[in-house]
């Protein structure tokens, strides 16, 4: 915490002074001026450098911070150069390669959702475990529209996920995973200081990236591994970012624009629209994460149907509030 509160302030002057990552405002923004990008990379020091000096927890946390200091590399690029869509993707491709091929991570087993002993075979399971997870890692990125939105509701997962390793698994690399949510919640916090309605920093796609990187890596290394965990717990860990995405995109085809195609139709906008102040529709989405991140840690040993259950419930609980509040002009 104390080394991202202590380089930010410096960062911000250089990106200042040297008229480089400055997020400008446009239409579908809501800052009304530049802001400095240089956020990310004052957390990427913070979480990841104390962790590679210290932890030692084996291939799978190896291969986390490897992955995520690409992760950092390419989102540094962007955030100074601007690269195009395809060089971030390939970024984001490579970093989780690096974890599906050397720290061994695969989406195999869906639980009770799958017959008793069937699991997914090698050949489907690699190309899932990666539209996972470059499918979070953009869905986090997506999300940080509002001043302190993605840090503050990546802070709720990081907590939840190192509450969630003291169950199971291999001791060293379980005490290494705990101590990276630390890092990287410790992290959150000094950069929330600076990131707090209205902000002075922005994290960029850096920061936004590594956190949704770091997310879905550390979430599947808990559930996908030996552990009694369910591994639909990360489902709950991460899916009001990932039900905000598909819905945009879903809205954006329906509308016969391009997926990807930026707008201001995502979950923050939409509350905005409904009459919430900024910072009043930053915290109804941490309520939103806090309950589901309660959930995920009060029902991690329950029946996989039943998270499954749960979270289907709430997204479409979700999405029909909106689309009634909508219809109705509200």
């Amino acid at each position: 915490m104390f080394i991202t509160m202590a380089l930010i302030p410096i960062l911000r002057m250089a990106a200042v002074r040297l008229h480089a990552g400055l997020d400008v405002p446009d239409a579908r923004k809501v800052h009304d001026h530049p802001v400095p990008k240089v956020g990310g990379l004052a957390m990427a020091v913070g979480a990841l450098v104390p962790v590679i000096l210290v932890a030692d927890g084996g291939r799978f946390v190896n291969s986390v911070l490897i992955g995520a200091c690409v992760i950092v590399l390419f989102g540094l690029v962007d955030d100074l150069k601007n690269l195009g869509w395809k060089a971030k993707f390939a970024g984001q491709v490579l970093a989780a390669l690096i974890v599906i091929l050397y720290g061994k991570l695969n989406i195999c087993f869906l639980g009770s959702c799958l017959p008793e002993g069937v699991s997914l075979p090698e050949l489907l399971a690699l190309p899932v475990t990666l539209v996972v997870i470059v499918g979070v890692t953009n869905a986090i990125n997506l999300s940080d529209g509002l001043d302190g939105l993605a840090g503050g509701t990546s802070l709720l997962v990081f907590i939840c996920i190192g509450l969630l390793c003291y169950t199971g698994g291999d001791f060293a690399e379980k005490l290494a995973i705990m101590l990276l949510c630390t890092a990287v919640a410790g992290s959150i916090l000094g950069f929330l200081r600076f990131n707090t309605y209205p902000a002075n920093v922005f994290m960029g796609d850096t920061g936004s990236q590594l956190l949704g990187f770091l997310a879905v890596t550390l979430a599947l290394g808990i559930t996908q591994r030996e552990t009694p965990l369910s591994p639909l717990l990360t489902l709950l860990l991460l899916g009001f970012p990932v039900l905000d995405t598909l819905t945009v995109m879903a809205e954006r085809i329906a509308a016969g624009r391009m997926p990807f195609a930026p707008d201001k139709n995502h979950f923050h906008h939409k509350l905005m629209r409904l009459g919430l102040f900024h910072t009043e529709a930053v915290a109804a989405i941490y309520a939103i994460t806090a309950f589901l991140t309660a959930m995920a840690y009060l029902l991690r040993f329950h029946s996989d149907w039943l998270l499954l259950g749960c979270y289907a419930s709430f997204c479409a609980l979700v999405v029909s509030a909106f689309t009634i509040a909508e219809r109705r002009g509200f």
